[in-house]
């Protein structure tokens, strides 16, 4: 049974007209408040990227065969209290109204929620590599939506993790890659599907700017749920102490309705 959440696009078109602005909310009688996570995504590609681009932005994507949908990048919903949330079906579907919020704005991340018990342990758990960005499925996957998951209730998990997932769009990446001569401007068409990507740049002018980053760092014993579109978004780990990988997080692929 999924959860009745209030989360659909009329909701969104709201938040994605103030973008700088906090919504708050109440479901299930929890309190919560949502934002944008990175306003003006599709200006700061823009601006990241001008050395190198030839037109605008919509040329570039014309360009590489790929598409961009975020004026604005993902969405951040914080819970007040641990909630218990159920976000897809036995035939493992999100609600409509959460796929269609991913192809709006990318990546979800849900702060102070966990699964229920018996869906907790469901799938795997992955370690990424560091700044390695990649997908998880292909668009031909039914299956294509990653879902990662903090379990509050683990022993390894409850804690805060010492590695973070990253999250860029693929033009973004494919910019990156143009840049770094990884990938030729008049050959490569497509989505990347692996890349090391900003290895020899500071992080501090790349996060919060082209690159979303779910530290998973909330404190001891609150859950933590992301979830995208492998067709539009691809994830990375990132290690700031190179010493400390991190804990593995837990996956499952999803499909969308």
């Amino acid at each position: 049974m999924i959860s009745s959440l209030p989360f659909n696009i009329t909701w969104l078109t709201r938040l994605l007209n103030n973008p700088r602005q906090e919504s708050c909310g109440v479901i299930n009688g929890v309190e919560y408040t949502a934002q944008i996570a990175i306003p003006n995504y599709r200006k700061n590609i823009e601006n990241y990227f001008s050395e190198i681009l030839q037109g605008n932005l919509q040329n570039e994507c014309a360009q590489f065969g790929v598409t961009l949908n975020f004026d604005h990048f993902g969405l951040v919903i914080k819970f007040k209290k641990p909630i218990e949330l159920n976000l897809y079906d036995e035939e493992l579907n999100l609600p409509v109204g959460l796929s269609d919020i991913i192809a709006k704005v990318g990546p979800i991340i849900l702060k102070n929620a966990y699964f229920e018990s018996s869906a907790r342990e469901y799938g795997h758990r992955n370690r990424f590599p560091h700044l390695q960005f990649h997908i998880d499925r292909s668009e031909r996957q039914t299956t294509r939506y990653s879902l990662y998951t903090r379990n509050p209730f683990d022993e390894e998990q409850k804690h805060p993790r010492t590695a973070s997932t990253l999250f860029i769009a693929n033009i973004a990446a494919n910019l990156q890659a143009l840049k770094q001569n990884s990938i030729d401007r008049n050959s490569h068409k497509g989505q990347i599907t692996s890349q090391l990507l900003f290895e020899n740049e500071s992080m501090d002018t790349v996060l919060g700017n082209v690159v979303l980053e779910q530290a998973w760092n909330e404190p001891e014993g609150i859950g933590e749920i992301a979830m995208i579109d492998n067709a539009t978004v691809l994830h990375a780990s990132y290690y700031r102490d190179a010493a400390h990988s991190g804990y593995k997080i837990g996956v499952r692929y999803l499909a969308g309705k």
